[in-house]
């Protein structure tokens, strides 16, 4: 028997989306791994993310929520998480968006404490700057009109930003921040943990606009790079005072790769007064990517992904014991010190220092300085038999500069004339008579140590030139 038309489209809506498994839950709503089958049997994995049935009970959060959700469906942004449809069932309602396969910020903050993990400066930036793109194309969103809609995402936090595998950075939860915003005002048990991301000003009960996802973002990035939650009392009511004081340490004292002009950019968005803000999210992820540009520190999503593998795989810094991370830190600045030759041994290319005598360096000797050092300790040195001075000590003895002694060390030779080629040094005549007695001595004495001394200024200048 054919089915009615009827009944063929109760099927076809019952069996349009498939449950898989639940991935997630938060204070308003669970989440689940779906499919969604379309015309064919074709599927598309999706997110489905259910409301909770406590809070269908409130009609006035249940007609905001449809509206906000109408909006979200209109932004379609590389950094926002596409929202497909709308939808409900079993006495709840349910929203089917995009799944992005990877972890949430929260999670990725909470992981790289665990494991003593310093997320990098770059990456941080680049992932906030990416968050800047995405409230950007929310917050200047117009209608088909050409109307602002002026949306505003309002509840900008960890959990709300996800990074997939591949290093995509993207918002979720725009359809349910205003819905929400309305419940914790109403019934403040439903909804815990959104205070240490609220905006001074929404703090103090005051209308908040989009400078208040902008002052969002700042905690996100100051939170990464400082390792540490900002604003986190010991309860909720000690958090908001924190968020109404807005007092923030300084980035710098936390981590020493913050610079001063990082830290200005990153205090104008986190200013008390939203006034004293950047304008747009636009101009705040400008900011950054301007600063990773001008420093020279290129990051793309890449990056972002090799970092998440770093973190959460098998094989990556997560899985390691205390113990093997030491060992992993000791191991590497133990190779580093190598390379710069403090410690010996191992057989790294260019570890150990450099063997002078094993490089081919041809080297002549100038002149013979074996007779001098050979008799340096005789009662009357300067002779290379008895009462007999060298020639080549009466030629050091002769030479009126240090210029003229280092022209002799480079090579000057001997002419027939007693003087060198080059220089014009004369070598006085080798005398055959024996030395003279005391006044012979003294002058032999002094003439050693002005030789010593011309000795050591000669090769001084001679490896200055070099």
């Amino acid at each position: 028997m054919s089915q009615s038309p009827r009944s063929t489209s109760k099927q076809s809506n019952r069996q349009r989306y498939q449950i898989q498994k639940k991935i997630d839950m938060g204070g308003m709503a669970e989440i689940f791994l779906g499919k969604a089958i379309s015309l064919g049997g074709i599927e598309r994995t999706v997110a489905i993310k259910r409301v909770l049935p406590a809070l269908t009970k409130n009609e006035q959060f249940i007609g905001m929520f449809l509206d906000e959700a109408r909006l979200s469906m209109q932004l379609t942004h590389a950094n926002i998480v596409q929202v497909f449809d709308v939808g409900r069932s079993a006495g709840t309602y349910f929203i089917v968006m995009e799944f992005v396969d990877g972890y949430n910020l929260r999670r990725i903050f909470q992981k790289a404490s665990e494991v003593g993990f310093r997320i990098p400066l770059e990456i941080a930036t680049y992932m906030i700057a990416d968050v800047c793109k995405g409230l950007a194309h929310a917050h200047e969103k117009v209608d088909d009109k050409g109307a602002h809609l002026h949306i505003v995402h309002r509840d900008l936090s960890p959990p709300n930003i996800l990074v997939s595998s591949s290093g995509e950075v993207k918002i979720t939860d725009f359809g349910l921040a205003k819905a929400l915003s309305h419940v914790s005002q109403t019934d403040p048990g439903v909804v815990k943990g959104k205070f240490s991301y609220l905006s001074p000003e929404a703090a103090e009960g005051k209308p908040v606009d989009h400078r208040a996802d902008i002052f969002a973002a700042g905690i996100c990035l100051w939170e990464l790079l400082a390792n540490r939650r900002l604003f986190l009392g010991k309860n909720d009511m000690e958090t908001v005072d924190q968020v109404r004081a807005a007092e923030v340490p300084k980035l710098s004292a936390l981590n020493p790769d913050v610079t001063s002009r990082f830290e200005r950019i990153l205090e104008r968005a986190l200013e008390k007064d939203p006034r004293k803000r950047y304008t747009s999210a636009r101009d705040f992820g400008d900011a950054l990517a301007q600063y990773l540009f001008s420093n020279n520190l290129k990051v793309t999503s890449y990056d972002v992904a090799a970092m998440l593998q770093r973190l959460f795989s098998e094989s990556g810094i997560a899985h390691q014991s205390p113990e093997e991370r030491i060992g992993s830190l000791l191991q590497e600045e133990i190779l580093s010190q190598s390379m710069l030759g403090h410690v010996g041994g191992g057989d790294i290319d260019g570890s150990r220092p450099i063997d002078a005598a094993s490089l081919n360096v041809a080297v002549t000797p100038r002149f013979d300085l074996k007779e001098f050092w050979s008799n340096a300790g005789m009662p009357q040195p300067m002779i290379s038999g008895p009462g007999h001075r060298t020639a080549t000590v009466m030629a050091m003895e002769a030479v009126r500069s240090p210029d003229e002694l280092v022209a002799m060390l480079e090579g000057g030779h001997l002419d027939s004339r007693g003087r060198t080629a080059e220089s014009g040094v004369h070598i006085p005549e080798v005398s055959t008579e024996p030395a003279s007695g005391g006044g012979s001595k003294a002058l032999t004495a002094i003439a050693v140590v002005v030789v010593l001394a011309l000795i050591g200024a000669a090769v001084w200048y001679f490896f200055l030139r070099t």
